[in-house]
Order: structure tokens, then sequence, then C-alpha cells
């Protein structure tokens, strides 16, 4: 009996490059960690006082300017003029916040330099 109809019987797990998560992870673990290792993730950059407080301030200016935005779409009478002074009040302050952070939080260099 002839069996040219059928597939040629190979032997061994998945000749035809079709394998399952779960058997590669097996595969994976029984060769004890030998192999390719993923990278490992890299860490972030340390950030300066400087990128801190910028970052405190953009968030912070930000949440003070949509809350005028807000007040001033909300108010009875919606005046320009003064959401203008309120935007620009807010960006005052924001520079001083700057100017007084770098002072608080200004490096003491050694006497030497």
């Amino acid at each position: 009996m002839r069996r040219n109809w059928r597939r040629p019987r190979r032997r061994g797990h998945a000749r035809d490059g079709n394998v399952s998560r779960q058997l590669k992870r097996q595969i994976g673990r029984a060769q004890g960690e030998r192999g390719a290792k993923p990278s490992p993730a890299r860490r972030a950059r340390p950030r300066s006082r400087e990128e801190r407080l910028n970052r405190i301030l953009l968030i912070g200016g930000g949440g003070l300017a949509i809350g005028a935005v807000i007040l001033a779409v909300l108010a009875p009478r919606f005046d320009g003029g003064l959401l203008a002074i309120n935007l620009a009040a807010i960006a005052v302050g924001l520079l001083m916040g700057k100017v007084i952070g770098k002072f608080i939080f200004r490096r003491v260099l050694p006497a030497g330099k």
C-alpha cells in the first residue's frame, strides 16, 4: 500500500516552525538560562534641580491658567480684559517662583571653587 497522499512523517515537535508560546517558554527554561537574554531596561537620566523646578512650575502654572480661563468663562459676564490681567499675573507669579526657587535651591559650592 502506497502512502503518496499523506505528508511524510517527521520526528520531533513542530517541524513546520509552528511552536506554541508555552512550548517556547518550556524550552527556554530547560536550557537553563542559556542563550539570548533581553537587555536590561535603560534607567531614566537623573534630572537636575533646575529641571525639576521647571516641571513643577510648568504643571502648577498650567493648572492656574486653566483655572483662570474656566472662572472667566463661567462668570455671569465674560470679561476678556480681566482674563488677560489674570493670565499676566499668573505669568509674573511663575517668573517670581522661578527666581525664588533658584535662590532657595541654589547649590552651595565649596569655598575653594
